[in-house]
């Protein structure tokens, strides 16, 4: 399990935080389904945004439970609440992934957790 702890974004909610949780849930031999548990630090949150790097020649094939986009390398993404991203003090949510290996079984990285 992968935790990042998140802060305040710029401009957000003061003392808004949140945390993001990998944990790997189904594996076939050529793919893995990953799930990204966001929580709402002490004081409730309005929004979230999380973000994931897989190891190339991974690539992520599908998303659900939120609004994805990449970088340029296809590698990082940045997942966002996808319509309501409340969540009350202690409180959280789940997204989830398809990573295909492409010869790699490697665990992707959580990276930061902001909130708002």
């Amino acid at each position: 399990m992968l935790t990042a702890l998140g802060g305040s974004s710029g401009g957000g909610t003061p003392g808004a935080a949140c945390t993001a949780t990998y944990s790997k849930a189904e594996e076939w031999s050529d793919r893995f389904n990953g799930k990204v548990t966001v929580t709402a630090g002490s004081s409730a949150i309005s929004n979230w945004t999380a973000t994931v790097t897989v190891t190339s020649p991974q690539k992520i094939s599908a998303t659900w439970n939120g609004t994805p986009s990449w970088d340029s390398s296809g590698n990082v993404m940045t997942m966002k609440s996808n319509g309501n991203g409340s969540l009350a003090a202690g409180a959280s949510t789940s997204f989830g992934f398809t990573v295909m290996k492409n010869g790699t079984g490697t665990a992707p990285a959580i990276g930061s957790c902001t909130a708002s």
